[in-house]
């Protein structure tokens, strides 16, 4: 009888002990290396502390998108047809920048924004660009936060 109650307490003492270090190892701090680069948030933004990091080593937004975030560069909601290709529908088909809440240019324009400047990138899907910045937007919209814009 004896023996029974030793082995249930030194199972408990097994299970207690054990339950003890999975708590600490999971209160552990992150290494170095998992502090230097942040999980992205979101595969449709780059938000100020990824941006932060990685300013120092892209000079501008297109090339910042590109590396950590090219899914945004690829028009997607198109309803591409034949019978649909127009002028007017190429003009509108591509991806519009939007700096600050002002149209900027095609996803070219990017370029042209200093990596040091921008604040947040989000792409957002043709639905939201229509409602937030009105038609012309069948592909998506990148909006572009600068630290010169509204914040």
């Amino acid at each position: 009888m004896s023996n029974s109650i030793t082995r249930q307490r030194r199972l408990r003492l097994g299970a207690a002990l054990s339950l003890t270090i999975l708590t600490i190892a999971g209160c552990a701090q992150p290494s170095s290396a998992t502090r230097t680069r942040p999980k992205p948030a979101s595969l449709n933004e780059i938000p100020k502390p990824e941006i932060e990091v990685a300013m120092t080593r892209y000079s501008n937004a297109f090339e910042m998108v590109r590396a950590l975030r090219p899914n945004m560069l690829a028009a997607r909601g198109l309803a591409a047809g034949p019978q649909s290709r127009s002028m007017i529908w190429e003009q509108n088909s591509g991806i519009k920048v939007y700096l600050d809440g002002f149209r900027y240019g095609g996803v070219e324009s990017l370029a042209m924004i200093s990596a040091s400047n921008v604040i947040e990138i989000r792409w957002l899907s043709p639905m939201d660009a229509t409602t937030r910045f009105g038609t012309g937007n069948m592909a998506g919209a990148i909006a572009v936060t600068s630290r010169a814009g509204p914040q």
